[in-house]
């Protein structure tokens, strides 16, 4: 591995997967899929103990390829736990050896990742990787909430989603000052690729690639982002967060946000939001995050004190809605 790692944040359903897809194309770069690490793994460092340990690191190893990530991912699991047995003698090893198997595996000299949760764990992968380059990877709120909404590992609130939006965005803002760090936008990117992604290349050091736009015909993808990446890049989604949003939908969501989404160049679309829609948002948000903890709580309290080593496959979700299935909703 060489020159700076690259890391792709930002808020989910915001671009980060059609960015990273785009990049690993590159012949000089290899994006590791979504690892999760710091979320399943990293938060846990005090159950699972110092990893100099052949013992803590086994048990660490063999619980984190069994999580979601890993199992999608469509690593050599077996060929992967060899590696990071003898390489993973610490927190920061042990990432830094999953992303040096997937460069490996693509036979190029310049890695990264893709875990668009780790915008708030931004501070810990800096102080790892000081060079660190970071692609912070931005999208309208509202298109970003009806997107979630679909997705049923999100919340099924759009005051909820919203506030998630806000505050993986926030906490990736942080870093700008920094001179790896790069704001890009969604909007930016799927109207002129080629464009977006020479200026991207340019701030990596790298030569611009032409494959980068290739669709991938190739794709594990399945349903919507199997037809999605295999097929060009278009803007044509740009505005269908309005017709999957309702007027009271989008004025709680500009709500919850208030002046910063304007602070990222969005203007505000809706009338001002009532106390009424105001009220019903939050009772949603609050509805749906009862739902969520009642039907987690066994597995949470089991998990957390029961068993702090054990990875539960939903840890780094902020759904389900499958308790809520007979709702109706916009977008659903």
């Amino acid at each position: 591995m060489s020159a700076s790692p690259i890391f792709i944040v930002g808020c989910p359903r915001s671009g980060t997967t059609l960015l990273r897809r785009m990049l690993d194309r590159h012949p000089a770069l290899a994006i590791c899929p979504e690892t999760q690490f710091h979320a399943l793994v990293y938060l846990r460092r005090k159950a699972f103990g110092d990893l100099s340990d052949p013992g803590n690191r086994r048990r660490l190893i063999s619980e984190y390829l069994q999580s979601r990530p890993m199992r999608e991912s469509g690593f050599d699991r077996a060929e992967l736990a060899e590696k990071l047995s003898r390489e993973g003698t610490s927190y920061q090893a042990l990432f830094k050896s999953i992303l040096s198997y997937y460069t490996d595996s693509q036979r190029k000299p310049r890695f990264g990742e893709k875990t668009a949760l780790h915008a708030i764990f931004l501070e810990t992968l800096c102080d790892w990787f000081p060079d660190a380059v970071i692609l912070h990877m931005v999208r309208d709120p509202r298109a970003a909430v009806a997107s979630l909404q679909r997705q049923p590992w999100a919340s099924g609130s759009v005051i909820a989603n919203a506030r998630k939006w806000l505050e993986l965005n926030q906490a990736a803002r942080q870093f700008r000052k920094r001179p790896g760090y790069l704001e890009v936008r969604y909007e930016a990117l799927v109207t002129d690729p080629v464009r977006e992604l020479q200026g991207i290349c340019s701030f990596l050091g790298e030569e611009y690639s032409p494959f980068m736009t290739v669709p991938d015909k190739n794709s594990a993808a399945g349903g919507d982002d199997l037809r999605r990446w295999q097929t060009a890049v278009t803007s044509a989604r740009l505005d269908v967060w309005k017709k999957e949003l309702t007027a009271a939908q989008v004025s709680q969501i500009e709500w919850a946000l208030g002046p910063t989404m304007e602070s990222f160049g969005y203007q505000r679309s809706a009338s001002p939001a009532s106390a009424l829609i105001v009220l019903e948002g939050i009772g949603d948000a609050a509805l749906d995050f009862a739902g969520h903890v009642i039907t987690r709580l066994p597995h949470f309290l089991w998990y957390r004190f029961g068993a702090p080593t054990k990875i539960e496959q939903s840890d780094y979700r902020w759904g389900p809605k499958g308790w809520r299935r007979g709702t109706s909703r916009a977008g659903a």
